[in-house]
């Protein structure tokens, strides 16, 4: 049987090109392939006359003039998983990026992937925490956002290799999340202004709730790990506040909850190891918010509270519903950082109960 070593990784030519996106279309989900872009820099590995996979680079500038590299794209035939082409392919692209005198390479990973993730982390990539972004590049970190199209992939954080000591907060990007989340709130509220009528108490209760509803969905998390013997840490969704902004933007009324997550504390391990501590934590985050969600939409038929009580009531249906919509509901791309996704691999049966539970609230 012919071994890794046996591979050869080289530019891709283009007659190749047709051959490397079918390849490519058997690796990801149909809803990834959208999302698939080409760049002239794209490296294949070859074996026996046969390609077994691709990584796509990007070549770019940091301010003051550094050059910069990004893996794009990496992906094999589902056949040759497990054995090794990915490093290779992986390799092959930082040798490049040397080649081409980068002072750094970045990438982005969906905070579960620790397929991807594992193959970066062994390689010197550690994540880049958003506050450390905005100390390396400024404002200039919108740009890079957009040279790793990082302003839309919901869950992604950021690598790069080399990586100095970082500013890597967990209580700074839970406040970070919440301000965020509050602001955009506020936002939707100015932006309903005529299309639908608020209480004018929801522009100073608005910022309450997302603390009240994070912090029960988060406490319910940790408390679920902790309880299992899992060391976990929060991390902010930085690119999901530039969704979040135009969705609000675009649909008056409406506000995508961007909550984060936690995650183990370690940047190698295995999804599928820690499924089931995950699925529970996904559990005691979601279901907690969901009853409050249901509670107060009871309260609100079973009598008329008064006025400032129902702006709290109205602001819990307002964030909680959606909230949980996507953090149940939907466990697919490109929601797949939200628990729905932990309770979908985990335990359909559980998803499914709760998924009826949240979707009925919406039909009541």
């Amino acid at each position: 049987m012919p071994q890794v070593s046996d591979a050869i990784v080289r530019p891709m030519r283009d007659d190749e090109r047709q051959n490397v996106h079918a390849l490519m279309r058997r690796a990801f989900p149909l809803l990834d392939q959208w999302a698939f872009s080409w760049t002239p820099y794209v490296l294949v590995a070859e074996q026996g006359g046969q390609l077994q996979g691709a990584i796509v680079l990007k070549l770019f500038t940091l301010p003051r003039n550094r050059q910069a590299g990004s893996i794009a794209w990496v992906f094999t035939a589902p056949e040759v998983r497990g054995q090794g082409f990915g490093q290779r392919l992986i390799e092959a692209g930082i040798n490049f990026f040397e080649q081409q005198g980068c002072d750094q390479i970045l990438t982005t990973v969906e905070g579960f992937n620790t397929s991807s993730s594992k193959l970066f982390a062994t390689r010197g990539f550690k994540i880049l925490p958003p506050e450390d972004q905005f100390r390396r590049y400024g404002l200039a970190t919108l740009v890079v956002w957009a040279k790793l199209s990082h302003y839309f992939d919901l869950g992604h954080f950021l690598w790069a290799r080399p990586v100095a000591p970082a500013v890597d907060s967990p209580s700074l990007q839970w406040w970070s999340t919440i301000t965020a989340n509050s602001l955009i709130g506020l936002l939707m509220l100015w932006r309903a202004s005529g299309f639908r009528a608020f209480h004018p108490e929801m522009w100073l209760v608005l910022p309450g709730i997302f603390l009240v509803l994070f912090g029960l969905r988060h406490l319910g998390m940790w408390l679920t790990a902790h309880r299992q013997g899992l060391t976990v840490r929060f991390r902010t969704w930085e690119s999901g506040f530039l969704l979040s902004i135009a969705i609000t933007l675009l649909f008056p009324g409406a506000i995508f909850p961007i909550p984060g997550s936690l995650y183990p504390i370690t940047h190698q391990w295995r999804y599928r190891d820690l499924l089931p501590q995950l699925g529970w934590m996904a559990v005691a985050g979601t279901l907690p918010v969901l009853i409050l969600v249901w509670g107060v939409w009871v309260l609100g038929e079973l009598n008329e509270p008064l006025p400032y009580v129902r702006a709290w009531l109205e602001a819990v249906l307002l964030v909680g519903k959606p909230l949980v919509l996507f953090d149940i509901a939907m466990p697919f791309f490109p929601f797949v950082s939200f628990n729905g996704r932990r309770l979908w691999d985990w335990n359909k049966t559980v998803w499914g109960i709760l998924a009826m539970a949240t979707i009925t609230i919406f039909l009541v």
